[in-house]
């Protein structure tokens, strides 16, 4: 995924404009505006690469490498944006670092469902679009994890991005989830194995139906909370 030079511009734009028309420079504004939009963009994929990593490890109930990979997200600085986006950033950092002393992985996933309202707000407020492949995931019924994983990573996406298309095509793909491996088990090691399966579908179909920011944030935490139960389960019988 690449960061919208749009986004870019208006995050720094207004600085240029005040230095071509005489006045100070911005703070670390040595290498010139192209080296502060390189070095904004570099950090913008940061973000998003710990994200994904941050999403996948919460996924799999790994406390431990969540609390790293937030780690890293919370220590991504913005010294160059302009004063009136750096609140933006900072909550970012601040709902990181939040994660990264979370307690157990219901508290993380629900930290990141926080994460993404976060980066969405900063994304409208910066008329930022980010550009983001269509939408590729799981056919109805299908039953790899890894396509699992990439429904939620499409909701995820589509929370952050934010795009309507990419978290109803996540959404859509897990309301058919299948029992996977649990299935494959031909009994399940106990009933909550299959509520787990039911509460994916429940929280997925609630997704389709939630309109704002907020209530996507509230969804997908919840989401991603039973996916990470789930895979306990099955990693520790």
């Amino acid at each position: 995924m690449s960061s919208p030079l749009l986004g870019v511009l208006v995050l720094l734009g207004a600085c240029h404009h005040e230095t071509a028309s005489g006045g100070p420079p911005p703070p670390g504004s040595s290498g010139g505006l192209g080296a502060q939009l390189q070095a904004l963009a570099q950090r913008m994929h940061a973000r998003y690469g710990g994200a994904q990593r941050l999403e996948e490890a919460i996924a799999r109930s790994d406390l431990p490498r969540a609390h790293t990979e937030a780690h890293t997200v919370s220590l991504l600085d913005e010294p160059d944006v302009l004063p009136t986006w750096r609140p933006y950033f900072e909550a970012v950092a601040e709902t990181a670092r939040q994660l990264e002393t979370s307690g157990d992985i219901t508290a993380a996933a629900k930290l990141f469902g926080t994460l993404g309202v976060r980066c969405a707000h900063c994304h409208d407020a910066s008329g930022a679009r980010l550009v983001l492949p269509p939408p590729s995931v799981l056919a109805a019924g299908s039953a790899t994890m890894a396509e699992h994983q990439k429904a939620a990573l499409e909701m995820w996406e589509g929370l952050m991005a934010p795009s309507d298309v990419h978290w109803r095509a996540g959404a859509l793909a897990l309301t058919t989830v299948p029992l996977t491996m649990v299935a494959q088990a031909v009994t399940p090691s106990s009933e909550q194995d299959v509520d787990d399966v039911a509460k994916v579908r429940l929280y997925a179909r609630r997704a389709l139906d939630a309109g704002d920011h907020e209530a996507r944030a509230e969804v997908f935490g919840s989401l991603l909370a039973t996916c990470a139960h789930c895979h306990a389960l099955l990693r520790d019988r």
